[in-house]
């Protein structure tokens, strides 16, 4: 009888713990796809979406089915030196920007690295503007851009399931900083923001 609660007991934990996961999981899903409801009621109705601007019908954005693995957990590290990098925009003229920090990471079993921007004279205001495998294919040739949390700690959380293009993607007249060539990535980041057509 011992013997058969003790192969039952770490059965019953295993079991937990993936109902658990699964749970998680669904709840993590459901917030993507907020994120992506958001952002469709932005573009349809704020004063700020380029389409209201442009007084263009918005036909909504498309994005790769939220995948977990796509959320991934860094280090960050901050520059000491002040240095500056100067990137060009997509309508040919450039924009300077100071280098904040390197993050890195793991994905798909590959080290990567993606730097990250701070915008000259508007606070704490960065970028972090990426390329990789799908630009030009499934996704933007110009690049995405996804928004960071920037802590006291040498760690950082990078969610591509929430990368999503700049408004050049919609309407070539927009400028845009493109990537450097440091977050030019080899792997295929198949989340956030599709193409648009």
């Amino acid at each position: 009888m011992k013997k058969a609660w003790l192969i039952l007991i770490p059965v019953v934990l295993v079991i937990f713990f993936m109902v658990r996961s699964g749970g998680n999981d669904e709840n993590y899903i459901q917030e993507i796809h907020q994120f992506w409801e958001e952002r469709h009621d932005f573009f349809r109705s704020s004063q700020a979406s380029p389409f209201v601007q442009k007084g263009v019908d918005y036909q909504e954005v498309e994005y790769y089915e939220p995948n977990p693995e796509f959320k991934v957990n860094g280090k960050l590290d901050r520059f000491t030196k002040r240095e500056t990098l100067t990137l060009g925009n997509s309508d040919g003229t450039t924009t300077t920007y100071l280098k904040f920090a390197n993050a890195t990471f793991k994905m798909k079993g590959k080290e990567c690295s993606l730097l990250i921007l701070k915008a000259l004279g508007f606070g704490n205001q960065y970028l972090l503007a990426f390329g990789d495998a799908t630009s030009g294919e499934t996704t933007y040739g110009g690049g995405r851009y996804l928004d960071v949390m920037i802590g006291k700690s040498g760690q950082i959380s990078l969610d591509f399931n929430k990368a999503y293009n700049p408004y050049c993607a919609y309407f070539a007249d927009f400028t845009c900083p493109l990537p450097p060539s440091e977050n030019l990535l080899e792997v295929a980041i198949e989340a956030g923001e599709k193409n648009y057509d």
